[in-house]
């Protein structure tokens, strides 16, 4: 599978498009840690990440990219770029418990994704 036949999967099964400069950070990072503890999801994880987290049922909308390691997950809309990123614990994958830490994505990566 190529890695736009992943993307596309994921939009199919989330409901969601995912803008394409969120495609290319994801295809880049490709599983990487950024800092010392933020995993960003490879983008052939992305699909059972979601599913087991149930992000489509708890955060319409929304896409878990990556984790922090502690667990809570990195949630965006994935349809808006620039877009927010936000820590949700995955045992409370609720909307009204995602906790914002940073107003950019693209900017947080390249800042080491401080937490």
């Amino acid at each position: 599978m190529t890695p736009e036949d992943i993307f596309h999967a994921v939009e199919q099964w989330s409901g969601c498009a995912i803008a394409p400069p969120l495609r290319a950070m994801l295809s880049r990072t490709d599983g990487a840690f950024i800092g010392d503890l933020v995993r960003f999801y490879a983008p052939d994880e992305l699909l059972e990440r979601n599913e087991t987290y149930e992000t489509r049922a708890y955060c319409p909308g929304w896409l878990t990219i990556g984790d922090d390691s502690g667990g809570s997950a990195v949630v965006v809309a994935p349809d808006k770029w620039p877009t927010p990123v936000y820590l949700v614990g995955h045992g409370s994958m609720s909307r009204a418990d995602f906790v914002e830490v940073a107003e950019d994505l693209d900017e947080w990566v390249r800042s080491g994704c401080r937490l």
